[in-house]
């Protein structure tokens, strides 16, 4: 007995904490009181035997067994035809199932049933829509309006179905009902406008904004929106005059200089545009992500790194100081850098990016370039050309920067072993080719080394028109006294491309003193000093001639 009574109290508990109206049996019972021909009992154990079976329903439902959920609303229906809580929530099954015209029909049944139940109307709605059934869907939110007039976001929901059926006046009448009762808001009124700009009636849509911003003079953030409104509708004095009084209220807010820079490029005048623009990037609201997404967004690429470049250089450098997280946007800031040949600036940006992320070759070879271009710290540079060559082994530019360095450092064979891993990897489309052939020869030539002429010659080969290459290869001919005409034939063209060249003079002048055309080389040997007197090679030369002719 105890137990029994235990169940029965949990059961009520539930019981009372659902929303069963709906079913018949307690409405009957309660209009029909002494026509009843079956016992109060009777009636009683009806509707508690309705309950317990929507109770079931209700937990099967609630466990994921769903069939048996539908099976306990199909007996409760069964046993209670005009049940509207079992109606409704088998509406809701069979939609979940894609049975939609079957889950309208429930769903009506349910929503005739009770009218002043929102949840069965709003139910009923959903079905519609589904069913792509919009004119009912309409009237079904039209029926919810008028049950609950006081709910705003009803309305919402109304104008969206009129917006459904692609009927603008609809919408826009619904939304003015909702400004009867609450007043001129920014929702609203948005709304309205974005309605009339789609049927191309951007007068009305600007009527809108306008009364927005009447209706909330002490607000800048409306005079900005009427100004963007303006701005759009190219009515740029009236857009300059919102702007002006947001400034007057808010002098701080870096929204507002963005908002003028925008209104100055229209208007043709782009130094107020940068400044305007440099006030708003100096702010520190403005996180760096956001200053760069404005910034690359005002100025096309053609401005940004043409035109324009003046400007949004320094305003790049100004978004960048004081980052918030400078590693992200460093690689960026240093192609910038690279742009306006501040390599070592742009060489400390590179570096700092790969702290962040150090498997990206590109970053490393800009860093690489950058600190080839400043060389005023070859042992950093050698540093991270062995670290990119160690992460990248396959890309060439590493070995070929290491190769450079060693060089100049006069280990030549270490240059001449990296070179030739150049060379080994292959150069793909001619990158590098030209460059390691030179390396080559160059190290070749400073040892002695006879393998020089034939990196000479694939020189030559790749450009011949190195005049470079040319004077080296000549001079190191005229040295080894070997193929003197040709070599007199390569430095001649050297002269005629840079007349006044003092080591192009000075190897021609040699090149025929070795050829024994001492008279014919000295006024060469001359001129060389003249144009440089600082080489004692040069002048070492010019003895040797001059003993040579008195010799004669």
């Amino acid at each position: 007995m105890i137990q029994r009574i235990s169940v029965l109290t949990i059961t009520l508990a539930i019981v009372t904490l659902m929303p069963l109206t709906g079913c018949r049996g307690s409405k009957e019972t309660a209009m029909s009181k002494g026509s009843q021909k079956k016992p109060k009992t009777e009636t009683t154990d009806e509707k508690l035997k309705n309950e317990a079976l929507m109770i079931d329903a209700k937990l099967k439902l609630e466990m994921g067994q769903v069939e048996a959920g539908e099976n306990a609303l199909r007996i409760l229906l069964a046993n209670d035809p005009h049940c509207h809580a079992a109606e409704y929530e088998l509406s809701r099954i069979l939609a979940a199932k894609n049975m939609t015209d079957s889950a309208i029909v429930y769903a009506e049944h349910a929503a005739n049933g009770d009218g002043n139940n929102t949840w069965y109307m709003i139910n009923l709605a959903q079905m519609y829509k589904t069913g792509n059934q919009i004119s009912s869907y309409i009237k079904t939110w039209e029926k919810i309006v008028a049950v609950n007039p006081d709910v705003i976001d009803n309305y919402y929901e109304l104008s969206n179905a009129y917006l459904m059926n692609n009927d603008m006046k609809g919408a826009i009448a619904t939304l003015n009902r909702i400004e009867k009762i609450v007043g001129v808001t920014e929702p609203v009124s948005l709304q309205k406008a974005k309605i009339w700009t789609h049927i191309n009636r951007n007068d009305k849509a600007l009527e809108e904004i306008e009364a927005l911003a009447k209706s909330k003079p002490q607000d800048s953030k409306y005079n900005g929106i009427l100004a963007e409104s303006y701005m759009s509708e190219g009515q740029y004095d009236k857009a300059k005059a919102c702007y002006d009084r947001v400034l007057a209220t808010n002098p701080d807010d870096e929204y507002i200089h963005i908002s003028l820079a925008e209104y100055y490029k229209a208007t043709k005048q782009p130094r107020k545009a940068y400044e305007e623009l440099k006030i708003g990037m100096a702010q520190r609201n403005l996180s760096t992500a956001n200053k760069l997404q404005i910034l690359t967004k005002f100025y096309t690429s053609e401005e940004f790194y043409g035109i324009h470049s003046e400007y949004a250089f320094d305003l790049m450098e100004t978004a960048m100081r004081g980052a918030d997280d400078s590693t992200t946007y460093a690689a960026f800031y240093g192609d910038i850098l690279v742009r306006q040949r501040k390599y070592k600036e742009a060489a400390h940006q590179f570096a700092l990016s790969l702290t962040r992320d150090s498997s990206k070759y590109e970053v490393w070879e800009a860093l690489l370039i950058s600190e080839l271009s400043s060389y005023d710290d070859t042992a950093r540079l050698a540093r991270d050309a062995r670290r990119a060559s160690q992460l990248f082994p396959l890309h060439l530019l590493p070995y070929y920067i290491q190769a450079v360095v060693e060089h100049d450092n006069g280990h030549y064979e270490r240059a001449i072993e990296l070179s030739k891993q150049c060379e080994q990897l292959g150069f793909d489309k001619g990158y590098l080719e030209t460059e390691t052939y030179v390396m080559l020869a160059e190290c070749y030539n400073r040892l002695d080394d006879s393998r020089c002429y034939e990196y000479y010659e694939k020189v030559l080969k790749a450009t011949p028109n190195d005049v470079r290459i040319m004077n080296s290869y000549a001079y190191r001919l005229a040295q080894d006294k070997k193929d003197l005409e040709k070599a007199e034939r390569m430095s001649r063209r050297t002269l005629e491309a840079e007349p006044d060249n003092p080591y192009y003079l000075d190897t021609y002048g040699w090149v025929l003193h070795q050829m024994g055309r001492d008279k014919e080389a000295l006024p060469y040997i001359e001129k060389a000093l003249r144009r440089d007197d600082s080489s004692d090679e040069v002048k070492e030369h010019l003895n040797v001639i001059k003993a040579s002719i008195n010799r004669q």
